[in-house]
């Protein structure tokens, strides 16, 4: 046991969300159960696997199953674990989706730095979602974002009273670039590590084809379902935010406008995608918000 784990301040929880879950999703919890005092599992799959819950509970016996036989989606999932956390006197939240994972070396690190931040003003401690040559080593180095993924990170439950919960109309998609950058209009910090890592998965690789297959392209890319989501909220934000942080989000539009790109030139289901874009644009107008494609 880390010796900073002894101090009230740094009590910790965590809260990973499951959805139609396989073995090797609940083999990711062994990275990181050690390190956190109570794990709340979320299973927002519509069928839950009774079968899982047993092993998570027989594997890891400071779990604690939340499942309500539907989605509830990513946002709803996240402030269970807010006001779990927040009852049972838990001062940091650790985040996790059920694809990632840490190495040992790396949670070791991430985890011993919270002793050198200011709790005060620290909304959200994350780790690199990248893995370079330059990250694996040395004392954790950080640097301010105007938002992070939201798997691996430590949130600060302290500070949420100030910044509130995750936006749940929004469902899945921008809810931590949303709670990030409320974070930040309040002055808060948002710091990301620079040399040390998570493993995290960002979709499925897809190799698709453009012009009668003259142009080939590999790409992550996500169900039709999500890009809904992607596109939608990704608007919301543009709204919501575009005054207060204008670099970030001409960045962030740069990057959903290429992604909508690549589904419709290069997958095999583009008049799929483009039917759910195309939606994703008409509930924005309408301000139809919530899981408005039933996944």
């Amino acid at each position: 046991m880390h010796e900073f784990r002894k101090l009230d301040a740094h009590k910790i929880c965590g809260i990973v969300t499951i959805y139609s879950p396989i073995i090797s999703h609940i083999d990711n919890i062994k990275s990181y159960i050690d390190f956190i005092d109570r794990l709340y599992v979320v299973d927002n799959s519509s069928t839950p696997d009774e079968n899982i819950h047993v092993e998570i509970l027989r594997k890891y016996p400071t779990a604690e199953i939340l499942s309500y036989g539907k989605n509830i989606g990513i946002a709803a999932a996240l402030n269970l674990g807010i006001k779990k956390g927040l009852e049972n006197n838990y001062s940091w939240l650790l985040t996790m989706d059920q694809d990632s994972c840490f190495d040992s070396f790396q949670i070791e690190r991430f985890f011993d730095s919270l002793a050198f931040i200011d709790p005060r003003r620290t909304a959200i401690l994350s780790p690199a979602h990248e893995v370079t040559a330059d990250n694996a080593v040395g004392i954790c180095v950080y640097e301010k974002k105007d938002e992070v993924m939201t798997s691996g990170n430590l949130l600060n439950l302290r500070l949420t009273g100030k910044i509130g919960l995750f936006n749940e109309e929004l469902f899945i998609d921008s809810v931590d670039h949303d709670y990030c950058l409320r974070a930040n209009l309040l002055g808060l910090d948002i710091l990301q590590a620079v040399n040390c890592f998570i493993r995290h998965t960002v979709g499925e690789v897809y190799s698709g084809s453009f012009l009668f297959g003259m142009k080939r392209k590999t790409f992550y890319i996500h169900s039709p379902e999500r890009m809904y989501f992607i596109v939608r909220n990704s608007l919301y934000l543009s709204k919501k935010y575009g005054k207060d942080f204008p670099v970030y989000i001409k960045q962030h539009r740069k990057f959903i406008n290429l992604k909508i790109s690549q589904c419709i030139r290069y997958s095999d289901e583009r008049r799929i995608y483009l039917r759910f874009i195309f939606k994703a644009y008409c509930d924005f107008f309408r301000n139809k918000y919530g899981n408005r494609v039933n996944i």
